[in-house]
């Protein structure tokens, strides 16, 4: 959160901007934007979240009922024809852009939609290191040292996450969802085939500690070392 609301940077503007939340969900981030801003800079600012789910955006928008500078909308991200051309100031996309079918066309409608020196700001789990159901940690006794394996990268691969296995495991029912793995280069490509230039990439470590134990140390030190998220920072380039 605090490296998420560095990097979107809206405590000092001296302006009216427009902020578009892509996969909103219960709008968590819309919320933690709002907290840390002044009333006076509140007045500059109009959110915008966007998710597919009605049950979430029904609970979102309870949450801000109240509140007049934000507002929802039940839609694919690949599918903004509600906002106008050059509309937004700011996009970003908290761990979602992830489980979205068609990124070239998301990537599209957000080209269409942003300000010619608007910014873009996407977290996706580290595509090197956070391969669904395809890499985990593991420890070296050999070495004493923690590590991370991975077996898929290259490929472009769909995968069916059980979001409960816990209930599953118990007999009940449970829910599931849809998450895709890529490359890194296969975000690049689309991104420059849109016109977007990849101005800042960092990389975000886990700060959990784990309790004291034989193998403690070596996950802490693993942790430090091996990032679990990717924020990527776009910026228009051309037309």
């Amino acid at each position: 959160m605090p490296n998420f609301l560095r990097l979107l940077n809206i405590k000092d503007i001296d302006k009216k901007i427009d902020i578009l939340d892509l996969g909103c969900g219960q709008g968590f981030f819309i919320e933690k934007i709002l907290e840390t801003l002044d009333k006076k800079t509140a007045e500059k600012v109009n959110v915008h979240g966007v998710d597919l789910s009605l049950k979430l955006l029904d609970i979102a928008t309870q949450k801000f009922a109240e509140n007049k500078i934000v507002s929802f909308k039940n839609t694919d991200a690949s599918n903004l024809s509600y906002l106008k051309d050059k509309s937004i100031d700011k996009v970003y996309s908290i761990l979602a852009l992830q489980n979205m079918n068609d990124i070239d066309k998301v990537t599209k409608e957000i080209k269409r939609v942003l300000k010619k020196d608007g910014r873009c700001l996407f977290v996706i789990n580290h595509p090197a290191f956070r391969v669904p159901k395809e890499s985990d940690w593991r420890y070296d006794t050999f070495v004493q040292k923690q590590g991370r394996v991975v077996y898929n990268y290259m490929s472009d691969k769909k995968y069916i996450i059980d979001m409960n296995p816990g209930r599953k495991a118990i007999g009940e029912k449970t829910e599931e969802t849809i998450s895709f793995h890529h490359p890194l280069q296969y975000f690049a490509k689309i991104f420059n085939k849109h016109d977007f230039a990849i101005s800042r990439i960092e990389e975000w470590i886990s700060h959990k500690k784990s309790e004291e134990s034989a193998r403690g140390k070596a996950e802490d030190d693993a942790r430090k070392e091996i990032p679990m998220f990717m924020c990527l920072e776009l910026v228009s380039v051309a037309k």
